[in-house]
């Protein structure tokens, strides 16, 4: 159920984007579209005082026919009382909690922390380090939300403001000694791994990824980063940064490339993760040369649940699965609470049927005349929008075209595929046959798909026990060849031909 935050404006931060303000103070604002007034979804209401539709504060703004004001596109006035509508799943914290020690036993021996840093998530291990074993695990969403929904826009943000570099980095690393606390209270981790595209790692130490926002795309570091915990002031003696191929494929790949074994295959293999960046790494089997080569297709955020506009992420009450049962649509939702919005795997299942069943047709178009009402919840339909089936096959489109321009820089065809790993939380919960319905997936890799969830993460684990594979991943990097798509005349191509949905809806 909705409930609502009330929240004073510090005289001193008169004149702030309201958006920015919440951030900085920590409230879960979203910020889906970067700021450009066009998501919707940092919307909040004025109990007292004045808003303004300019940082100097001469005009007032003025809200919509619902009464509702966009925090990214009004500023703040001294003394402002706003009200900030907070789902159930998003809470003050963003703690999903620890899941493997909650009977409070004394955690003893020597720890470490292993860490995904992902544009809309951050997941937290705990490890014993003498034996490797998981003794708790937390989650929370990336608080830099506040800055748009994916990496473009964060990049963008550090490149027009000089001061959000540091808000988010302070935002980030609030959240990850929160994380951390909650997992060790008091105590202190020996050492820690993390694995995060390459723009959360540069963030993370307050490196500016503004040189990876203009062509060509250059980050300032890509290999393995230690540093002490004192300089970020988290309660771990060392923390390590794991190497990026890339500007867009970063230490979440390479860590999830040595979770999956990726390069011990003799048969072709490739890892998908299936989120906001849509990186995927070819690797060309022992027998066939034991090539590498990567790619980042800009998928952008809806197969996160963002951008869309009734899209949440995995939270409690996201539909993450529909099924079709005598011509009614049935959603099933995160912990079978009353619906709040879509989430990825939901989304996929929901346009796989509407397909199938009619109510839409091979170019995307709704055959009605107004929104797929897919679902009531506590607010009212929950619909989906014909924008919002255009912003899917955007991304459905860039990540099938993205295998296939690897494969055939390759000279591979994507049946010879001995294995696909899907990562990420999409890839653990994806409907394999609606990804394969709507063109996501082409279809005679059915049989090889293999979900793999955080592979990230399980990576950062292995790195966290054994410190030398950290090496391994920074030559595997090294040797990794990376596919620039948007010159890549396949992509192109392929890119083109995937915005429709599959004119046959069965296997070929």
């Amino acid at each position: 159920m909705s409930k609502f935050v009330k929240i004073r404006i510090n005289p001193s931060d008169a004149g702030q984007s309201l958006a920015g303000y919440l951030a900085r103070a920590g409230y879960p604002i979203h910020a889906d579209c970067g700021g450009r007034g066009k998501c919707g979804k940092c919307r909040v209401r004025l109990e007292s005082g004045v808003l303004f539709a300019n940082p100097e504060r001469t005009r007032r703004a003025t809200p919509d026919a619902d009464g509702w004001y966009y925090a990214c596109r009004v500023y703040a006035d001294y003394d402002a009382i706003v009200l900030l509508p907070v789902q159930d799943g998003d809470g003050l914290t963003d703690f999903a909690g620890r899941t493997a020690s909650d009977d409070n036993t004394e955690i003893d021996g020597t720890l470490g922390i292993a860490l995904d840093i992902g544009t809309t998530t951050l997941a937290m291990a705990l490890v014993s380090l003498p034996d490797g074993q998981v003794l708790a695990t937390a989650s929370a969403l990336n608080p830099q939300k506040a800055f748009g929904a994916d990496v473009i826009s964060r990049i963008g943000a550090c490149m027009q403001d000089s001061t959000a570099l540091f808000a988010m980095q302070t935002l980030l690393l609030d959240c990850v000694r929160g994380m951390i606390h909650r997992l060790l209270g008091d105590k202190r981790a020996e050492r820690m791994t993390v694995a995060g595209n390459t723009t959360m790692l540069h963030i993370l130490c307050g490196i500016s990824p503004a040189s990876m926002g203009a062509y060509p795309f250059t980050p300032t570091f890509t290999d393995p980063k230690t540093l002490s915990g004192r300089e970020l002031d988290l309660p771990v003696d060392t923390l390590t940064l794991l190497p990026s191929i890339s500007a867009f494929v970063g230490g979440d790949i390479t860590a999830g490339m040595l979770a999956c074994k990726l390069t011990d295959s003799d048969a072709p293999a490739m890892l998908i993760d299936v989120g906001t960046n849509g990186e995927a790494v070819l690797y060309t089997g022992r027998l066939q040369g034991g090539a590498l080569y990567a790619a980042s297709a800009a998928a952008g955020p809806a197969l996160e649940g963002a951008g869309i506009s009734s899209g949440v992420g995995g939270i409690r009450g996201a539909v993450c699965a529909v099924e079709c049962r005598d011509g009614r649509f049935i959603c099933r939702t995160v912990q079978n609470a009353p619906p709040i919005g879509i989430c990825g795997s939901g989304l996929l299942d929901l346009a796989s049927l509407l397909y199938e069943h009619g109510h839409m047709d091979e170019t995307g178009l709704l055959m009605a005349d107004q929104p797929f009402v897919y679902a009531t919840g506590e607010q009212g339909a929950l619909t989906l929008t014909q924008e919002d089936v255009r912003v899917l096959q955007l991304a459905k489109s860039a990540i099938r075209a993205g295998v296939e321009a690897l494969c055939a820089h390759a000279g591979l065809a994507p049946r010879q595929l001995g294995t696909i790993y899907l990562a990420g939380g999409l890839g653990y919960y994806m409907n394999v046959d609606s990804a394969i319905a709507i063109g996501l997936l082409p279809a005679e890799v059915r049989d090889c798909v293999q979900s793999v969830g955080n592979s990230a993460l399980g990576g950062a684990v292995q790195v966290l026990c054994d410190p030398t594979l950290a090496r391994r991943l920074q030559q595997e990097a090294s040797a990794c060849q990376t596919l620039e798509l948007n010159t890549n005349a396949v992509w192109n191509a392929a890119f083109m031909e995937h915005m429709m949905f599959p004119y046959e809806k069965d296997d070929e």
